[in-house]
């Protein structure tokens, strides 16, 4: 079928923009303004090219595949620390890594070869399927296994957040429940869009308005984006509604769509309650 060849090289992303709210704690204000930002880009760049002389070294020694993840860490780090400060960089790259590894752990399971991640700053995280799924049902666990490890991991922030009392971690559980529950929209390339393929593809319906409302009312060019490729996505599946790739059994429609259902509601609510928490 046309919907299969298309689905090679599928990508699984994160994003790190679901909102403006995610840009916590505040902006540290530096004194010396533009010159300190001019200052990071030239380090950004410098830092580049250095590490592509180390890079192609350590690919000489097999060590690439590691070596891009580990650089495209360090300089999304790098960037967020501008921004946030390094504490909350490292929290918010540790976050997207844990989503992304629960991608990647789910579709290596399930016999797919996956690269290991890459993270963009202002982006996400990506992570790139070899080959296709076999069928929706396969499409459906992997893009689930990202969130519930995203939410886990809030979790975790949450609760040594509450222990120590740390604004800190409560600021890094907000992200990633925040995260969580951006990437479950179901509207498509997002993890909520794959993941209702096995559940109905009618809600794609009501996502994809949702993702065109936020993704303008706070004008986020990367939702912008999403909100362009689901409806493209949308339209090609609409073609092709009779593919028997998107048949699935009513026993899994049910466990995967109370499973889905359950962490968005969860994702969201700790949204809120962090969120009023910290009086944001």
């Amino acid at each position: 079928m046309e919907e299969n060849k298309n689905k090679e090289n599928e990508i699984f992303l994160a994003s790190s923009e679901p909102s403006e709210e995610n840009e916590l704690p505040e902006k540290k204000k530096s004194k010396w303004g533009w010159f300190t930002s001019f200052g990071g880009l030239l380090l950004l760049f410098k830092a580049g090219k250095i590490w592509a002389l180390i890079k192609g070294a350590f690919i000489f020694l097999k060590f690439g595949k590691f070596l891009t993840t580990g650089l495209s860490m360090m300089l999304m780090i790098i960037t967020y620390t501008f921004l946030y400060g390094w504490k909350y960089a490292i929290g918010i790259v540790l976050l997207l890594f844990i989503h992304e590894m629960g991608h990647l752990t789910a579709s290596r399971r399930l016999g797919i070869d996956t690269s290991l991640p890459m993270f963009i700053p202002f982006i996400g995280a990506i992570i790139q399927m070899k080959q296709a799924p076999k069928d929706a049902k396969t499409e459906a666990i992997v893009g689930i296994a990202g969130p519930i490890f995203g939410a886990l991991g809030a979790f975790v922030c949450l609760l040594f957040g509450e222990i120590f009392n740390s604004a800190l971690l409560l600021a890094l559980a907000y992200f990633g429940f925040l995260l969580t529950a951006f990437n479950l929209i179901p509207a498509h390339p997002l993890d909520g869009g794959r993941i209702v393929t096995a559940i109905s593809l009618k809600l794609w319906i009501v996502g994809i308005p949702v993702m065109v409302f936020f993704s303008l009312y706070f004008f986020n060019p990367i939702g912008i984006l999403i909100s362009i490729l689901a409806i493209k996505k949308a339209w090609e599946v609409w073609k092709d509604r009779e593919n028997p790739y998107y048949d699935t059994d009513s026993s899994f429609r049910f466990k995967m769509g109370l499973s889905y259902f359950s962490l968005f509601v969860l994702s969201a609510y700790y949204t809120y309650s962090i969120h009023e928490v910290l009086n944001l």
